[in-house]
């Protein structure tokens, strides 16, 4: 068993401050204590109606609650906990004689969503059996994810009377059943009974997909994932974290290298400015290219697809302790997650919202909800709030969505990776405001940071280590200049180890400066520009004025540009500036809050600018 370099704080040991902090608080307040939702999600697996439109309300369930753990994990609510726990013995009611937690009548099962689905039981139990306080409900929860992986096994693999796990599903190569890897692995760990590790294998050796070999395609590195036969990004993304989970297990380096692999080329061709992946639609399209012109299909950036990018790359994070998977998850969640938070309260009045029925029939739902995310991130002259993805309806005049339930692991991923630990000592890979304790060196050690992303300009960290000595490994970002470390006032030797600069000392009563500048650079891609500072996008908002007039600025891809700091007095938001266009100005904000007024008709933003002097 590979063991993590660093692992994730466990519950109690970290509190988010900041608009990162908000941002969980406002996941937990709008959705997650919500017991009503919970209980309508549980009852799908009462009712069985996915079997008539091959839907996947199934899903919704676990994939809530596995970021509803991952939020208690980074929160420790206690009122939080009681919700999830009481909707887990709900669930656990709705098990059948023959194991199936399944949206699927028995008589029409094993086709469309419904293997992913059951997938996502198991992961939702699983999570929570990370912060589970009951021994007696482990064992339940444990029990009756035998009996539910067991059903599986009997009617899916090699041999008479069996289907195959790429015959399940007849779109995008069965990417989305073969998935159900991660949890299969997950359960070898939990019980060690080797059908499950065999099965596993199983997955493993059809390469996940029909017609081609994800893990070969990986490994040989020849073309880019937006070449692969099937494209569906959140699917195959999925895929690879069941591969990681495998190689913790085997040991088998190339499975390691193949997920690794995957993620630096789909870092190479499809990640974007603000940390999404896909601009068509659902789908990867070389989008470091794409992500300059309008949507192709309405819509880009699936929020399903920024948080399993999120997800796959703290996996990788903990596994390997490269820092270079924090960066990719600080621009992900500070500009894209954020982004699709609806945390100015919008009703959503104007998305469309639409669902497939028996046939292949399609209704759009006009009396819906106001959702906690929105399931699509713009780029360029565009507007939030456009679709909410992946819905189906439910009972009592409700619907939701499959981005609905995965938000919360994407802001709760914000405060688990943020600090870290490993045997030698810490790590900071986030500079946020929070406070971290622990006891995992002998004694409790407490760090308290005080710094805002959004200013991107350092940190000072209280650091009370009652004589105990360990290393504060503080991450040096690639976008980051001047890098400075000062300890009690003296600066110290620039040490580095794999991207962090390291300190190693016994910890008293103790004040560290991180100093660093992040000038507003521009950015050119296909001769249109954007503005960042350090890993901030800013956006133009229509309430400043029209997005779509061209920028009197000469084109400078890589360079520092003029831009005044300004106080936004039009709407809420976390950074503002001015940059001088010609005899103009042009206003631009963070990514994280511009075009959040989506109810409105004038609602609007962009990142990408054209120029007059392209």
């Amino acid at each position: 068993m590979i063991n993590s370099k660093i692992n994730f704080p466990r519950p109690g040991e970290i509190r988010l401050g900041g608009y990162c902090g908000r941002m969980i608080d406002y996941t937990v307040k709008k959705q997650l204590l919500d017991v009503d939702t919970w209980a309508l999600l549980v009852n799908q697996f009462r009712l069985g109606q996915d079997s008539a439109n091959g839907g996947w309300r199934g899903e919704y369930w676990g994939k809530m609650m596995r970021g509803a753990s991952l939020t208690y994990q980074a929160t420790k609510n206690e009122k939080l906990y009681t919700v999830l726990r009481e909707s887990v013995f709900d669930m656990l009611t709705t098990q059948d004689k023959d194991g199936r937690f399944s949206t699927y009548t028995k008589d029409n099962e094993f086709f469309g969503w419904d293997v992913w689905s059951r997938k996502y039981v198991m992961l939702g139990m699983m999570y929570f059996l990370d912060i589970c306080k009951s021994e007696s409900l482990k064992k339940r929860i444990v029990r009756a994810l035998r009996k539910h992986a067991d059903y599986i096994i009997k009617h899916i693999g090699e041999g008479r009377g069996k289907i195959g796990i790429i015959d399940t599903f007849h779109l995008i190569g069965s990417m989305n059943s073969c998935s159900i890897l991660e949890p299969f692995v997950k359960l070898y760990n939990l019980t060690q009974e080797s059908k499950y590790l065999d099965f596993a294998t199983y997955l493993i050796n059809t390469g996940l997909c029909k017609g081609a070999d994800l893990i070969a395609l990986a490994l040989r590195k020849e073309i880019y994932p937006y070449q692969y036969p099937e494209t569906k990004a959140y699917e195959m993304m999925s895929c690879f974290e069941g591969v990681l989970e495998y190689y913790k297990v085997v040991g088998d380096p190339d499975y390691l290298t193949a997920v690794e692999n995957f993620v630096e080329m789909l870092i190479a061709s499809d990640y974007t400015l603000i940390g999404g992946a896909g601009c068509k639609h659902e789908f990867l399209d070389n989008s470091v290219i794409t992500q300059t012109e309008p949507a192709t299909m309405d819509v880009m950036q699936e929020t399903c697809v920024t948080v399993t990018l999120m997800k796959l790359c703290a996996k990788l994070l903990a596994v390997t302790g490269d820092p270079k998977y924090a960066e990719y998850i600080e621009r992900s969640g500070l500009n894209a997650m954020y982004g699709a938070v609806n945390n100015e309260g919008q009703s959503m009045s104007r998305s469309l919202v639409r669902t497939w029925l028996e046939g292949g029939r399609v209704l759009d739902i006009d009396d819906h909800e106001s959702f906690p995310f929105d399931s699509y991130s713009p780029l360029y002259n565009d507007r939030r709030g456009m679709r909410t993805g992946g819905v189906q309806l439910l009972q009592d005049g409700r619907c939701y969505g499959c981005c609905v339930c995965i938000g919360s692991a994407g802001t709760a991923i914000m405060g688990l990776f943020a600090v870290m630990k490993g045997e030698e000592g810490l790590y900071v890979n986030l500079y946020n405001d929070c406070r971290f304790s622990t006891c995992a060196f002998g004694n409790c050690v407490n760090v308290t940071m005080r710094s805002n992303p959004y200013e991107s300009n350092g940190a000072k960290l209280a650091v009370n280590g009652k004589g105990q000595r360990f290393t504060l490994s503080l991450r040096i970002p690639t976008w980051a200049e001047d890098f400075a470390v000062y300890v009690n006032g003296e600066e110290q030797s620039f040490k580095t180890a794999n991207g962090y600069f390291v300190i190693d000392r016994t910890w008293n009563d103790d004040t560290v400066n991180v100093k660093f500048k992040s000038p507003v650079k521009m950015r050119a891609v296909n001769g249109k520009i954007a503005f960042t500072k350090g890993p901030i996008v800013l956006a133009s908002d229509r309430r400043f004025g029209d997005v779509t007039r061209p920028l009197d600025i000469g084109v400078r891809d890589g360079k520092s540009v003029r831009a005044k700091r300004i106080k936004n007095s039009v709407f809420n938001c976390n950074i503002a500036y001015e940059i001088k266009s010609g005899d103009d100005t042009v206003t631009l904000c963070d990514y994280a809050q511009s075009g959040k007024n989506y109810d409105e008709e004038n609602s609007g933003l962009t990142v990408w600018h054209v120029t007059k002097k392209s």
